[in-house]
């Protein structure tokens, strides 16, 4: 089984797939953007993809989201990860000394608060979190530092200035993994993915989550997002509480169709189990 992923060894997405895989024989293989990535599974290169789509602090993550709207995909999994961001520098210094500091633009926003409080550093956003803290070591420059997992820095050598400085201490991520293709009968399942384009008439979008809510169905989460071509038009990513078996999403989806213009089901899990945390953590 090989798994793709967006960025270097060291990444939130590459604990992502070994709790994936779980015992499971597996190999990895890192690409350099998300466009890469799915692209490489579209061409049958990978076998599952790691997407990460949603984190607690700064929400939706539509830049990956956004790739699959007409895509003929199967989401299989979804997998919760915890966000430990730390300060990582080639060296131990002080937090006066630092110019710069780079990291994933996720990371940067789920930072904000903690950056906000040292105005005299600047921050630049990277292609990955574990890649900048690789770039900070190969550049040998005591006066820049990245913003990653601990575990990053245990693999590059590098030094913790300082841990858990996001600014939600329960950050997390949730990932979905995905591979090519739609899935067969999945019974066991109980939350689906969609895509769905309304046909943009007033009340529209409004008619739509009527449908759900008549039918008894949860949503779960409902995300807008502009559709390409069409200015000021949108589609919604939403996530309802039932399978793709369940008979129920089958009716709602069929009374759906006569007032949306698109729907693209994205896949079928169960749901991932989010983690429980016994006491906060805190920035020290």
């Amino acid at each position: 089984m090989l798994i793709g992923y967006q960025g270097v060894e060291g990444s939130y997405s590459e604990l992502a797939c070994r709790k994936f895989a779980g015992g499971t024989e597996y190999q990895m293989k890192g690409y350099p953007t998300f466009r890469t990535l799915v692209s490489a599974m579209m061409d049958g290169e990978l076998d599952y993809i790691a997407l990460p789509v949603e984190n607690s602090t700064s929400g939706p993550i539509t830049r990956t989201i956004d790739l699959m709207k007409y895509l003929e995909v199967s989401a299989v999994r979804e997998v919760y990860i915890k966000i430990d961001h730390a300060l990582i520098m080639e060296s131990a210094a002080e937090i006066s000394d630092i110019t710069t500091v780079y990291s994933h633009p996720e990371a940067l926003e789920q930072c904000y608060s903690y950056l906000s409080e040292y105005p005299n550093i600047e921050v630049r956003e990277y292609t990955d979190t574990a890649e900048a803290v690789k770039m900070v070591k190969e550049t040998g420059d005591p006066h820049i530092a990245g913003i990653a997992g601990s575990h990053a820095a245990a693999l590059y050598d590098m030094t913790v200035i300082r841990e858990n400085i996001s600014d939600n201490p329960l950050n997390t991520t949730r990932f979905l993994f995905f591979r090519r293709g739609v899935q067969g009968s999945r019974p066991e399942t109980n939350k689906t993915s969609l895509y769905i384009e309304s046909d943009h008439s007033t009340g529209s979008l409004s008619e739509i989550l009527n449908i759900f809510s008549r039918h008894g169905i949860n949503l779960l989460n409902l995300t807008s997002r502009p559709i390409q071509h069409k200015p000021f038009s949108y589609g919604f990513f939403i996530d309802v509480e039932k399978g793709r078996e369940d008979s129920v999403l089958a009716e709602a989806l069929e009374d759906v169709r006569h007032v949306s213009n698109y729907i693209n089901m994205l896949g079928t899990y169960q749901k991932g189990e989010i983690p429980s945390y016994e006491k906060m953590l805190t920035n020290e």
